[in-house]
Formats: structure tokens, C-alpha cells, sequence
């Protein structure tokens, strides 16, 4: 996935929420942690759409005191594919955590976060292929649709409701 280097930071989560949103669809609405899931997926949408949405707030959706949190329900997943959908969804919240850290410039970050970098997004990809739920030709229409839009200089005011729902149906 050499060009996913190639995308901005932006567009990197995008990625990773695209191809989660896509797995999460595994989880079934009456599981245990769907809500939970479902707001993660929303307020990453939301901050990446410029919301104020703090990479603290955010934090708290994979690490949290009373142990309700997506770590806590990807791992306790026993059925594979929900397992997959599980851990897209760790991957993709961690690597808007890590890019909303940078982007409010901290330089301490919880130890939660100290491991993720873009690397994270290539395993989030390599994962979905695993699991068979995604084709790599989808994730390259994702990848190609927001190569055209950064080349144009899309940023973070510029991911609204309308680029979410055009990258949901390239997949």
C-alpha cells in the first residue's frame, strides 16, 4: 500500500473510517458495544469534518475507566469475522486519535496511542483483505477517490457528509 503514503493526513483516516464503517456492518445493532462502535465511527467522522471534537474525547471510545470501550469488545470477540469488523474499527478510531494528537500538537499522548502511526492504516487494509469482506480493487477506488480530491486541496473542512457517503459507495 506504498501509496497511501502518498495521501494526506486527512485522507489517510479517511481510509481507515471507510473500510471500518464497511466491517462494522458485521456487528449486529442489538450486540453488546454496537452503540458504542457507532458513536466512535461518528465522532471520528466529526472531527475529521472539523467538528470540535477533542483527540481526548476520542481517546476515551478505545480506552476507557469502566472497561466499555472497542479495545474491550475487540478483544473479547470470539467469532472471527466480527473480530475483523472489531479491530477495523480499533484501527480506524486509534489512527484518528493519533492523528487529531498531532494535529492539536501534544507531545506527550497516552501510551494507548504511542504505537500507532501509518502503519496502522496499512494493517487496517490488510486485515479487511483477510477477512474477505472487502476486495483490494474497492479499497483502490477509496484510495484513487481521494487522491483526486487531495490533489485539488481538499482538507479536513472538506470532508462533510457528502464525501463520507460518495467513499462508502466506491466500496
Amino acid at each position: 500500500m506504498d501509496f497511501i503514503q502518498n495521501l494526506s493526513e486527512e485522507a489517510k483516516v479517511a481510509v481507515g473510517l471507510v473500510i471500518a464503517e464497511k466491517m462494522f456492518h458485521l456487528i449486529d445493532r442489538n450486540e453488546s458495544g454496537y452503540k458504542i462502535g457507532r458513536e466512535a465511527l461518528d465522532s471520528c467522522w466529526k472531527w475529521l469534518e472539523g467538528e470540535k471534537v477533542t483527540a481526548d474525547d476520542l481517546c476515551t471510545y478505545i480506552d476507557s475507566e469502566d472497561f466499555e470501550d472497542i479495545a474491550e469488545y475487540a478483544n473479547g470477540e470470539e467469532g472471527l469475522q466480527k473480530q475483523y469488523a472489531w479491530y477495523s474499527v480499533l484501527d480506524a478510531v486509534s489512527y484518528t486519535i493519533y492523528q487529531a494528537y498531532k494535529r492539536e500538537e501534544r507531545k506527550v499522548v497516552p501510551q494507548i496511542i504511542e504505537m500507532i502511526d501509518d502503519e496502522t492504516i496499512n494493517i487496517l487494509v490488510e486485515n479487511a483483505m483477510e477477512s474477505r469482506c472487502l476486495k483490494m480493487d474497492s479499497v483502490r477506488n477509496v484510495i484513487m477517490t481521494l487522491m483526486e480530491n487531495d490533489s485539488v486541496g481538499v482538507d479536513g473542512e472538506h470532508y462533510n457528509g457528502m464525501m463520507k457517503e460518495r467513499l462508502m459507495r466506491t466500496l
